[in-house]
């Protein structure tokens, strides 16, 4: 009887073995957390630095941030002679980007007509919209600068001529698919997180390039690298109103191979 008793109690302690057995398998677990899609972004900011006739004008001059009202000209008493000077910071963040500038006049009228205007401007019987001088008589020049507000003698020019002309209803190209004016490639887009400068300026007559010697800018400016001669200016355009708008716009470059700014 106790041989049979042993037997019985070996197998029941075989069997609760084989039962433990059989909740248990060979594994393994491997968990990647935190998987994310997060939209990049095109943030573009713009800062301007202002001269008139050599002196810094605070209230037209920024630091870098999104465009909210700021006015990059803004004289209402010019005389025939007067010059200014702006240098305009690009910065687009934080990923390459395209990026074109609009220029619209929107208004170039005569506002009234003073008796010694009527001598030069006998069209000024009936002022009017549109019917102004000053945008034919303001002249304007643009280059890529290096950040000093100074035109250099190794700065290249982008354009030149009045306001009718360089900033009547046009699309500047800053940098698309086939150009690039503000000192890369031609084809490469602004890179994300890079100043870029562009110089400006203008003369309330005939304006003539006078670039000074390369690393020689000085700021604040003395010599913005220009003449002017107010000695051709006439009284026709006295009194005249010029407004123009200024619009930035930049698109990403990525996945965006053929871009055009005229387009």
């Amino acid at each position: 009887m106790r041989k049979i008793l042993l037997s019985l109690l070996t197998i029941s302690a075989v069997a609760l073995v084989a039962v433990a057995a059989t909740g248990a398998f060979f594994s393994d677990t491997e968990t990647s957390t935190g998987n994310t899609f997060e939209a990049g972004s095109i943030d573009l900011k713009i800062d301007n630095t202002s001269y008139l006739n050599g002196v810094l004008q605070e209230g037209l001059s920024w630091e870098l941030k999104d465009l909210d009202g700021e006015l990059f000209f803004d004289y209402q008493d010019l005389k025939p002679g007067d010059e200014g000077e702006d240098t305009v910071s690009l910065h687009v963040f934080e990923n390459n980007a395209w990026a074109c500038v609009d220029l619209t006049i929107t208004a170039n009228d005569d506002v009234t007509c003073t008796e010694p205007e009527l001598d030069d401007d006998v069209d000024c019987e009936e002022p009017g919209e549109g019917l102004g001088e000053l945008a034919d008589e303001l002249e304007f020049i643009f280059w890529v600068d290096d950040g000093d507000n100074v035109l250099e003698d190794d700065e290249e020019i982008l354009t030149q001529g009045p306001a009718s002309n360089v900033l009547g209803d046009v699309t500047w190209t800053l940098a698309d698919s086939d150009e690039n004016n503000v000192g890369g490639i031609d084809g490469d887009p602004l890179t994300g997180s890079v100043d870029y400068f562009i110089g400006k300026a203008w003369c309330f007559g005939d304006l003539t390039p006078d670039a000074t010697a390369s690393g020689q800018g000085v700021s604040p400016v003395v010599d913005s690298g220009i003449d002017c001669d107010g000695a051709g200016v006439d009284n026709a355009s006295q009194t005249d109103l010029l407004e123009g708008t200024i619009s930035f716009y930049a698109e990403q470059s990525k996945n965006n191979p053929d871009f055009q700014c005229e387009t």
